[in-house]
């Protein structure tokens, strides 16, 4: 009976010890700024961007969000290049930033299709990964760098 409730015992903590290993509630958005532009070599001049940048380029209201950090290539060096990172006060919102992240990443294209060829590999290829209410994008050279980079902060 002891062998028994022991190990029913051990079984159940080992649940409760590994139900934390999932999906983080925060990211540190400077910090995963910093891993990202020290990871990959941005090729425009980012840029933090203001709260009128979220509802110009991304049509949300910052009310939504507890957090959130945009990076914007500097509009002299032509780049597509831009890091959005977003957290939702509300989950039943992460929908809603996810379908304005492709908003986004469809107005680079229509934009950059016919000056800046170049830079629609970068576009085509943007990382947009989600975990829990947190919501990342991010248009590089290094896609996969960026995927890696964006993988590991959210574990």
């Amino acid at each position: 009976m002891k062998k028994t409730l022991l190990t029913l015992l051990s079984a159940a903590f080992m649940i409760f010890a590994f139900a934390g290993c999932g999906e983080k509630d925060f990211v540190d958005f400077d910090e995963l700024y910093t891993k990202l532009t020290t990871s990959i070599n941005f090729e425009g001049d980012l840029i933090q961007v203001e709260d009128s940048a979220l509802e110009n380029y991304y049509y949300m209201d910052p009310t939504m969000f507890d957090d959130f950090a945009i990076y914007m290539s500097d509009i002299s060096t032509n780049k597509a290049d831009e890091i959005a990172m977003f957290t939702v006060k509300e989950e039943s919102d992460v929908v809603t930033v996810q379908s304005r992240i492709q908003d986004r990443i469809n107005d680079l294209k229509v934009s950059n299709e016919d000056y800046a060829q170049e830079e629609m590999d970068k576009i085509n290829n943007a990382v947009v990964k989600t975990s829990g209410k947190t919501i990342i994008m991010v248009v590089s050279p290094d896609s996969k760098k960026a995927e890696t980079v964006i993988s590991e902060a959210l574990k």
